[in-house]
């Protein structure tokens, strides 16, 4: 009801811009000497996504002799998310040379060319790390019904859900090499590192049923050839197969690796629409684990599919929709598993209240997941499969504090109704981080 609720609002927003801008093109070919008129029309053409026709609509104020030289910042901007770097580049010099150009602007252009300068390069390294600390209610997600069923027979079950909290590291980097060929051909290679340090592990100590939650590390790594495979007839699609591997350890122990094969495809619908696809074929390996028995039965083949659709509803609002569908094979049935989750988030940028900082970031978001099981597992009950249905509700807020740090806090609200009530839970979780962009 919501989603419709909100579609049909955009819908009528949308409909509302265009009746706006279709007026303003009236009046400007009405009276094309007037200037505010011009700038009117080329912020409600912005706010549609129509860039192309908003830096037309701006160049037309450029032609006057005391053009203010924020415009060609604008200008720049605009080109910019084009991703035409060098006119974007050329506007911004321009706006540079002129004294009149206000700090924050100032500092803008210049924020804008070092990153033009930074994508230019044949040699490309880009990520993030960061630092948080994160209080969840139920870390081990414990199920709160006071029986479980064990062996078919309900017993009573006194494990109740512990709070707990944790440190925690990440460090992304991604590597792009250009090729310097037509299609943008390059080699785009990914590293990905994190730490979880909880508050009541300690030692190395890797035991079946463990009281508390295992201190992580985790690892992955991926390179591929990223292209463009018709960049003539459909230059916004881009393909990149690459080879991957990860793996996790527990308490410093080998807990499980993986690698296999996958495909990233992104398309740029429009200047507000993008696609994102990923799929992925891995063989993990468990057998490394001393905290079950037979602990190679849970390796297997795990086949992945990620779709993201995302778009700029107007300047500074972004709806994204993501649908993740999973599909486990293992050694035993009731380990394989087959499960489709999809999640719709809502994100809105606006002005710092504080002088002089950059936008604010919130956003908020829902995700429901459905995951079925191959067999029933006699430890539990030989005649019942498990069958999970979570659902997640969550709201994000970023703060920039100078352009590469930033602030981040979460708030997130975990369910999961089982059909055996071992594997109910709730958790819920609050996080602080500190993000440093490079």
């Amino acid at each position: 009801m919501f989603a419709c609720a909100h579609a049909s609002a955009q819908t009528d927003a949308t409909q509302t811009l265009e009746r706006q801008s279709d007026e303003a093109f009236r009046q400007v070919l009405q009276q094309p000497q007037n200037l505010s008129l011009w700038s009117s029309y080329s912020q409600l053409l912005v706010r549609q996504g129509n860039y192309e026709g908003g830096i037309a609509a701006l160049e037309r104020l450029l032609l006057e002799p005391d053009a203010s030289p924020s415009l060609r910042v604008e200008i720049g901007v605009l080109y910019y998310r084009l991703a035409s770097y060098s006119m974007s580049e050329a506007m911004l010099r321009k706006a540079l040379e002129d004294a009149r150009l206000p700090g924050d602007q100032r500092a803008l252009a210049n924020a804008l060319l070092a990153d033009i300068a930074k994508r230019s390069q044949v040699s490309q390294l880009s990520g993030a790390f960061t630092f948080g600390l994160r209080s969840q209610s139920n870390p081990m997600y414990r199920t709160d019904s006071s029986q479980v069923i064990v062996g078919g027979v309900p017993v009573p079950y006194t494990q109740r859900p512990e709070s707990n909290t944790d440190v925690n590291l990440g460090l992304r980097l991604r590597h792009l090499y250009d090729l310097e060929k037509q299609n943008s051909a390059a080699i785009v290679s990914t590293l990905g590192a994190a730490i979880t340090n909880y508050s009541s592990s300690a030692g190395s100590q890797v035991v079946a049923n463990p009281g508390k939650p295992y201190d992580l590390l985790v690892l992955d790594v991926s390179t591929g050839l990223q292209f463009k495979p018709l960049p003539a007839d459909l230059s916004s699609l881009t393909l990149r197969p690459h080879v991957l591997w990860s793996t996790v350890l527990a308490q410093g122990k080998q807990y499980f690796d993986s690698y296999g094969l996958g495909m990233d495809a992104s398309w740029l619908v429009s200047e507000r629409t993008l696609v994102d696809v990923t799929v992925d074929s891995q063989r993990r390996n468990f057998a490394s684990r001393v905290d079950i028995p037979a602990a190679g039965l849970l390796s297997g083949h795990l086949d992945s599919l990620r779709a993201r659709w995302t778009h700029e509803v107007v300047a500074g609002q972004i709806v994204s929709a993501d649908y993740v569908m999973r599909r486990n094979r293992t050694g035993r049935d009731f380990y394989d598993s087959n499960s489709h989750e999809v999640q719709l988030t809502y994100s809105v940028s606006y002005a710092s209240p504080i002088s002089g900082g950059g936008n604010w970031t919130t956003s908020v978001y829902g995700s429901a997941l459905r995951r079925t099981y191959g067999g029933a597992d006699p430890a539990v009950s030989a005649t019942i499969k498990r069958q999970d249905s979570e659902s997640r509700l969550g709201i994000t807020h970023r703060i920039p504090m100078t352009p590469v740090w930033s602030l981040s806090f979460a708030l997130e609200e975990a369910r999961n109704n089982a059909s055996l009530a071992n594997f109910n839970y709730k958790n819920t979780t609050l996080s602080g981080t500190v993000i440093r962009s490079f």
